[in-house]
């Protein structure tokens, strides 16, 4: 009888070392950005936007970037600037829902297992909160600006949250901010202008009002939890 064992044995001795490749990596990838900067990114986004390519090139270059780590707020101001909105405002929400995705499976692939081996029960805890609230959970901190982007990206991944509960969330979540960064990139040329004023004002209620009924949720999921 061929022994199935040997498999699972190589893939959970291979756990930790991916782990830790995966720290590593994004660890070199941070301090690089810290050295080089963020202006030849956002040079390139502006110049695949403007390209015949347009709205496929600019996606698929924030996508890469988010992967990479790079700040999602500048370029969704440079989409904004770039097509202005509404349409900069789709080409930044689906390049960063792609980027997040394609982060999270990295880091379910690579860290989740070695992160596990490591952390054991402080994890499991997150992963019982996370497995039975994935999409709420995400939510609301896609929802609250303070929480840093790319960190829920990657961390995500560690959790037992559900592929398609993330995506979904992630979605939903980072649309205010989004339609509020293309706004204000829209109209940058501008910024005492009407409608720059009208925008700001308008979309800055929305992440008010997003970041107020994150803390409503967030209050109700921990009220259980205190009374017991």
């Amino acid at each position: 009888m061929v022994s199935t064992s040997a498999p699972a044995s190589s893939r959970s001795a291979l756990a930790i070392p991916r782990l830790v490749a995966l720290v590593l990596i994004l660890f070199s990838i941070g301090i690089t950005l810290a050295i080089i900067g963020t202006s030849g990114t956002l040079d390139l986004l502006t110049d695949v936007g403007e390209s015949k390519w347009g709205f496929a090139a600019f996606v698929s270059v924030y996508a890469l970037a988010v992967v990479l780590l790079l700040p999602g707020t500048l370029g969704t101001l440079t989409a904004g600037a770039v097509f202005g909105f509404p349409v900069g405002a789709a080409a930044a929400l689906v390049g960063a829902t792609i980027g997040a995705t394609l982060a999270f499976i990295i880091s379910r692939v690579m860290g989740r297992q070695g992160a596990q081996s490591l952390f054991g029960g402080r994890l499991s805890a997150i992963n019982d909160f996370i497995g039975c609230n994935d999409f709420s959970s995400i939510l609301i901190l896609r929802l609250i600006p303070v929480v840093p982007f790319n960190l829920l990206n990657y961390g995500s991944g560690l959790t037992s949250a559900r592929l398609s509960r993330y995506v979904l969330a992630s979605f939903i979540g980072m649309a205010p901010a989004t339609l509020l960064a293309t706004g204000l990139g829209d109209q940058a040329d501008n910024p005492n202008g009407r409608v720059f004023i009208a925008l700001l004002g308008v979309f800055i209620s929305l992440l008010v009002g997003s970041a107020w009924y994150a803390k409503r949720l967030r209050a109700r999921r921990l009220k259980p939890l205190t009374a017991a």
